[in-house]
């Protein structure tokens, strides 16, 4: 990880502001979620740990960032690898059906607020069970664009 810390990428490239959140992600951790990031600055790798006093109390799971070229105008790529959670709102091919991975998503947001609005929807789950939809998704490869979604909370 020190060797992309050590990096120095002007402002304009495309790695300066993935690099300047991983710098705030290191400076500041936040409980439950660990990041890890191999050869690339731009993918990302994110152990969540469920919250105690939730159905998902101590599981881990791991979460895929992939950054595009156009961040932060476009949001990062996030979803889940394999075995996802069991939640209403993540599919089993690992999709994450959260708007703000799509139409709400802002470029002022960062990866570590993604991975806390995650971390908090799956806290506030009452119980484990896939996306009443989640035939639609299920065969797809994960993470590709949300721009055309119907979000679960738009009552589909």
């Amino acid at each position: 990880m020190q060797k992309h810390l050590g990096k120095e990428f002007r402002r304009g490239n495309a790695n300066f502001r993935v690099q300047k959140e991983l710098r705030e992600w290191l400076a500041n951790p936040t409980e439950n979620l660990q990041v890890a990031v191999g050869d690339n600055i731009r993918v990302w790798v994110v152990t969540l740990t469920g919250a105690k006093g939730t159905i998902f109390a101590g599981e881990k799971y791991k979460l895929k960032f992939t950054f595009p070229m156009d961040y932060p105008s476009k949001p990062p790529s996030v979803y889940f690898l394999q075995p996802p959670p069991r939640h209403e709102h993540v599919y089993t091919n690992g999709d994450i059906c959260l708007n703000l991975l799509g139409r709400d998503w802002r470029p002022n947001m960062t990866a570590s607020m993604l991975a806390l609005s995650i971390l908090s929807m799956l806290s506030s789950a009452r119980e484990k069970k896939i996306p009443q939809d989640n035939h639609v998704h299920a065969d797809n490869p994960p993470g590709k664009e949300q721009a055309n979604w119907l979000y679960h909370d738009d009552r589909c």
